[in-house]
């Protein structure tokens, strides 16, 4: 099946930030969960080969009840590329995103190559050597995310921007992954929190997902990958002006003054 209208779409839609109907409607039938992860692996696949640089994943809707919330019948995951990873102190413009809406997330890089299914905590704690609080900016090029659940994965899973805390990497030893608590302010006003076991369980799990999700179609994680592993606190549209700190208990903070 050709996808080429509806990567010119979802591309057009990013490009001048306005969004589009569900990427299903442009397709007689709609889109196969198989149809929608060929066009975002083929849209990858042409950045890369265009210069950009692949830096790993975020996994969504690990948090289960904002999976239920949302009527999803599973997980997503999408791919970082790019720009799209910015390193405490950097910046992006709020004007360059459509609706974006910020996650406190743990994020897992990868010390060794790992494919393959029903991976342990284990196994994947082995594979991981470091740790960091992160912000995902999500953003959709679907308006308002109403689409079928396979549209999600057209759309990279409503990627946008991962945002680095300011403490540098930790070893993954030295971090209690199911006890890491985050509270999340605007202004100096809390109005989240969350702890690490609502991803998935455990963050771990999450990679697992992840890497069982890419071995169905026959690829793996790589050493230097980095997994942002889910919210662990609600998904909340992004109130500008406004300062939003994340302050992690052991992981240090994440803070970005949106304008």
């Amino acid at each position: 099946m050709a996808f080429d209208h509806i990567k010119a779409a979802l591309k057009q839609a990013e490009d001048t930030q306005t969004p589009i109907g569900p990427a299903s409607d442009l397709v007689d039938g709609g889109l196969s969960l198989d149809d929608a992860h060929q066009l975002c692996e083929e849209t990858i696949n042409a950045r890369i080969a265009a210069g950009e640089k692949c830096h790993g994943y975020k996994v969504g809707f690990t948090n289960i009840p904002v999976r239920e919330k949302m009527g999803l019948p599973d997980s997503t995951y999408g791919y970082l590329l790019g720009d799209m990873v910015i390193e405490d102190g950097g910046n992006f413009q709020m004007s360059e995103l459509i609706a974006p809406k910020v996650e406190c997330e743990i994020t897992l890089r990868l010390g060794k190559d790992l494919k393959g299914k029903d991976l342990t905590v284990e196994q994947v704690l082995d594979a991981v050597d470091a740790v960091r609080a992160t912000f995902e900016i999500c953003d959709a090029r679907i308006k308002d995310w109403k689409c079928p659940y396979q549209d999600f994965f057209a759309d990279n899973a409503f990627s946008a921007r991962c945002i680095l805390g300011s403490t540098d990497w930790t070893p993954v030893d030295q971090v209690d992954l199911l006890g890491e608590t985050v509270s999340l302010t605007r202004d100096g006003e809390e109005i989240a929190t969350g702890k690490g076991e609502m991803a998935m369980g455990h963050p771990a799990n999450a990679v697992s997902w992840l890497a069982a999700k890419l071995a169905d179609r026959d690829l793996g994680l790589k050493a230097g990958d980095i997994v942002m592993t889910g919210t662990l606190t609600p998904i909340l549209p992004i109130e500008a002006p406004a300062n939003y700190t994340a302050t992690f208990s052991t992981l240090g903070t994440v803070t970005k003054q949106f304008v």
